[in-house]
C-alpha cells in the first residue's frame, strides 16, 4: 500500500535544496511512497518545484524574520490561520501520512495543520544553531533530524526526539577529490544572490597579493546583478590577475574541483558541501542571518581545523589579504584542513534521514 510524505518550507535555497534532496532520497530508497509539497507563492518553492513537476500546494504567506510590527500581526493573525484551514481543506482528498517540516514560512503553517490534524511530524534542521520556530514547535513533534551535531546542545529537550543525521550532499559533489595545484585557484561563492561585501573586498585582497609577486588564479561567483561580472571582472584585470568571473554555476563539482580554497558565506548546505570534497576554506559569515546560524555553521568546521572565519563587522582588506596570503599559498595547511573537513563529513544522510522517516511511514494506518 502507498505511503504519502509531505515536506513543507522553503523560501530560499538553504530550505529548498535540502527539501528535495530529501525527496529524492525517500524516492530512491522507498519506491512506494509518494511525496508532495508544500510553499508559499514569494518562495524558490514557487518556481523551481513546479519546474521539476512536484506535487505542490503554494500558500500566500510573507516572512516574519524582520518584516515590522504590522506585517508580523497580519501574517500571524490571519496570513497562518487561513493557510492552516488551506491545508487541511486540501488533505480531505490527499492526506499525507508524515509531514516534513524543513523550515521557512510555510513550514510553521504544515507543522500546525499536522499537528490539529494529529499527523506525525518530523522537523529537519540543517543549520548548528536551530531556529526559533524549530525550537518552540519541536517538543511536538515525533522526532527532529539535525543537519550538525553542535544543534543538539541548542535543544532544552534533546535526549528524547533528536537524531543527527547530516545534511545529504549531492552524488556528483561527492565525488569529487580534492588536490593542491601548482598554481593555487582561490574560488569565491556568495551563494544564490551572490554576496557584495564578497564581490568587493576579495578583489581588492587579490590585488594586494598579484602586487607581492603571487601568482594564483580566481574563480568567482559573483551572484545575480546589472553590471556585475564586468565590474568584479575589471577589479581583477587591473592586476592581471586570471579571473574566471560568473553570475553562477550549475556545474559546481567542476569549479570544486580546480579550487585551492574556498572564501564563502556559510550557508549550511555550503558548508558540509566543503565538507564533504574536503575543501578548505575561509567562512564570512552573513552578519544577520537569523540566530547567527551561519557563524555557528562555520565554527563547526573551525573548531575541527577545517576552515577559518573572518567576521565581516571585523573585516577589512588588509585583513582578508594576510589570512588570503597565510593559507592559499601553504599546501601543507591546506592539506589539512581537507583530511579535517573530510571526517567530519556524515556521508550517509540521505539513508539516516530515511531510516528517521520509514517507520512513521509504516506505522501510520
Amino acid at each position: 500500500m502507498s505511503k504519502l510524505l509531505c515536506i513543507a518550507g522553503g523560501g530560499t535555497g538553504g530550505h529548498v535544496m535540502p527539501a528535495l534532496a530529501l525527496a529524492d532520497a525517500v524516492r530512491s530508497q522507498m519506491s512506494e511512497v509518494n511525496v508532495n509539497f508544500i510553499g508559499a507563492k514569494r518562495g524558490l518553492e514557487a518556481t523551481l518545484l513546479p519546474e521539476r513537476g512536484e506535487d505542490v500546494l503554494l500558500l500566500d504567506m510573507h516572512a516574519v524574520q524582520g518584516a515590522g510590527f504590522m506585517q508580523r500581526v497580519k501574517v500571524l493573525l490571519w496570513e497562518l490561520p487561513q493557510s492552516v484551514m488551506q491545508i487541511r481543506k486540501a488533505w480531505k482528498i490527499s492526506r499525507p501520512d508524515v509531514l516534513v517540516g524543513v523550515g521557512g514560512y510555510a513550514s510553521v503553517a504544515g507543522v500546525v495543520a499536522a499537528l490539529l490534524s494529529r499527523i506525525p511530524v518530523v522537523l529537519y534542521e540543517q543549520n548548528a544553531i536551530p531556529g526559533l520556530v524549530n525550537r518552540m514547535l519541536y517538543r511536538f513533534c515525533a522526532r527532529m533530524m539535525l543537519g550538525f551535531s553542535s544543534a543538539e546542545k541548542h535543544l532544552q529537550y534533546r535526549s528524547r526526539q533528536s537524531v543527527v543525521t547530516g545534511n545529504v550532499i549531492r552524488d556528483d559533489i561527492l565525488k569529487v577529490v580534492y588536490t593542491t595545484h601548482e598554481k593555487p585557484c582561490l574560488l569565491i561563492v556568495g551563494g544564490s544572490q551572490g554576496a557584495m561585501f564578497l564581490n568587493d573586498t576579495v578583489p581588492c585582497a587579490c590585488q594586494n597579493l598579484a602586487r607581492q609577486g603571487k601568482d594564483f588564479r580566481v574563480i568567482h561567483l559573483v551572484g545575480a546583478g546589472d553590471g556585475r561580472v564586468q565590474a568584479v571582472k575589471a577589479m581583477y584585470d587591473k592586476v592581471n590577475i586570471e579571473a574566471d568571473v560568473q553570475v553562477f554555476s550549475h556545474d559546481m563539482p567542476s569549479l570544486l574541483a580546480q579550487a585551492s580554497l574556498m572564501v564563502a558565506r556559510a550557508g549550511a548546505m555550503t558548508v558540509c558541501e566543503a565538507g564533504a570534497v574536503g575543501m578548505p576554506a575561509l567562512f564570512v559569515p552573513l552578519p544577520w542571518a537569523a540566530d547567527n546560524h551561519q557563524y555557528f555553521n562555520a565554527l563547526s568546521m573551525k573548531e575541527v581545523g577545517a576552515a577559518d572565519i573572518v567576521r565581516q563587522k571585523t573585516c577589512d582588506v588588509a585583513k582578508l589579504t594576510h589570512k588570503l596570503s597565510h593559507l592559499l599559498f601553504n599546501p601543507v595547511a591546506l592539506q589539512a584542513m581537507s583530511h579535517a573537513g573530510i571526517h567530519q563529513t556524515i556521508r550517509d544522510a540521505g539513508k539516516r534521514q530515511v531510516g528517521v522517516l520509514e517507520p512513521l511511514l509504516e506505522a501510520s494506518p
